[in-house]
């Protein structure tokens, strides 16, 4: 099968209902490899509704502003509307403390659902393709993540990001990288190939380039498909955790300490996590659930933990409160 086919084929396979043929939506193009085979295949496709969206980190100087001006080219060639946004990656990583990564990722979102919500629209197309899939498990595996880290992205989520929920499609993410590298041969794809990808600065590079050929060598197979099989697992773990776990205790803008206080250990912390998630704290796990709970069985102070991204939770009077880093206490819902 040819890489157009299979390529069609997994979008063509797409839940019923996440994305019509005239239905509006961005697809996020950084004019690397994965992202113009997603914009070609979707505009071959015939997604007519789709405009191009292209997020500047920077971070390269001339070569970022030349990446610009190749997607604004090949979103006119193509009859695209094309949105840009420049972001300064580098200040707010020092000025939020994350790593270059984690804050290059929270602006793209922040410029990616700013673009939809001019639009009109709440659908995010990106590029991941099985191989990141396979990063993204080992890379939360060794954070020591649970089922919902190891179940990795989806192909269709819902994603709450500064408050809203946005609708996150993936694609190519049933496809390895050797189909998208198929798809540019025979299409004569163009694309700009990001050096920073050959460098090892960022964990992504690590895990592509060192950790997976180590573990490929010792176990003497690929370990790809193992990988993607406990990402599945997984997944279909949290559904069941889901529905399983009941619903939050809610009360006056929080949770009410007494209720989780009379759970099981296990069904409270699952409880905490989903609302931490749901509430769009990034970056939260074991770690911050763990110290929350510290919190919420003591009557003792301290009555307050520090979360990623400058969130907070507070307990008082018998409610544990999140604080945004841009206000007090907000409702979770």
């Amino acid at each position: 099968m040819t890489a157009a086919a299979n390529i069609n084929k997994a979008i063509s396979a797409l839940p019923p209902g996440a994305l019509s043929h005239d239905e509006p939506g961005i697809i996020a193009v950084s004019g690397g490899r994965d992202s113009m085979v997603l914009l070609h295949a979707l505009h071959t496709a015939g997604f007519k509704e789709l405009a191009v969206c292209h997020v500047n980190h920077g971070l390269r100087g001339e070569v970022s502003q030349r990446d610009e001006e190749f997607v604004r080219e090949v979103a006119d060639e193509l009859g695209r509307p094309c949105f840009v946004d420049r972001v300064d990656v580098s200040s707010f990583a020092r000025t939020s403390k994350q790593s270059i990564e984690a804050a290059a990722r929270e602006l793209r979102y922040r410029a990616l659902t700013g673009f939809a919500a001019k639009l009109g629209t709440r659908k995010i197309l990106l590029g991941h393709h099985s191989d990141d899939q396979v990063e993204t498990v080992l890379i939360n595996f060794f954070r020591g993540s649970g089922t919902r880290g190891l179940s990795g992205m989806q192909v269709v989520s819902n994603r709450k990001i500064e408050g809203s929920e946005w609708q996150l499609i993936r694609p190519f993410l049933p496809l390895p990288r050797a189909v998208i590298d198929q798809y540019v041969e025979e299409g004569k794809i163009p694309f700009r190939e990001d050096a920073s990808n050959r460098e090892d600065f960022a964990l992504r590079n690590r895990i592509r380039k060192r950790l997976v050929p180590i573990l490929e060598e010792v176990f003497e197979r690929d370990v790809r498909p193992s990988v993607l099989r406990t990402a599945e697992l997984s997944r279909r773990m949290e559904e069941w955790a889901r529905e399983a776990v009941g619903d939050l205790p809610e009360k006056e803008g929080g949770l009410e300490v007494a209720a989780l206080r009379d759970l099981p250990a296990s069904q409270r912390e699952r409880l905490l996590l989903t609302w931490l998630r749901t509430s769009g704290v990034p970056d939260c796990g074991f770690e911050e659930v763990d110290r929350i709970s510290g919190i919420l069985l003591s009557d003792t102070n301290p009555s307050k933990v520090n979360l990623p991204g400058n969130h907070h939770v507070r307990r008082r009077a018998g409610i544990l409160f999140l604080e945004f880093p841009d206000a007090g206490p907000r409702n979770p819902k």
